[in-house]
């Protein structure tokens, strides 16, 4: 009886840590309208950092390190919610979650393209759609 109890624990804690791995590695669906809250370029570094913030104050942080010239060479990665869990997640090459980002970004795009940070939101989504 004490194996069951245990092992019925066991499980449940298991099925916690698998859920809260797929909140931090999964794309939020930001509630428009989504503004551009920070734009970092770090041309030293090759890196481009963009904060994505939704109506309801949700911050999503997206950005590419390595050559964006080159897009097999460029690694996407992200941070879901920074303010809970600051944990960055990277993606594989054309993986959903690198599509889902993509949607997100054209999405963004098609609503806020005469913004003053689309041509580096534009450098990543390019990033993105070459490869997927």
């Amino acid at each position: 009886m004490i194996k069951s109890f245990a092992l019925a624990g066991l499980l449940v804690v298991l099925l916690g840590f698998l859920g809260i791995q797929y909140y931090i590695t999964s794309v939020p669906g930001l509630d428009s309208p989504v503004t551009v809250e920070e734009v970092r370029d770090l041309a030293s570094e090759k890196s481009l950092v963009i904060t994505l913030v939704d109506s309801e104050g949700l911050r999503f942080i997206v950005g590419l390190r390595g050559d964006s010239d080159k897009p097999e060479d460029a690694a996407l990665f992200y941070i879901r919610n920074p303010d809970v869990i600051p944990y960055v997640f990277w993606p594989s090459l054309r993986s959903n979650d690198e599509k889902r980002v993509l949607e997100l970004l054209e999405d963004w795009l098609e609503g806020n393209g005469n913004d003053s940070a689309a041509p580096q939101v534009e450098r990543i989504y390019s990033v993105l759609k070459e490869r997927n």
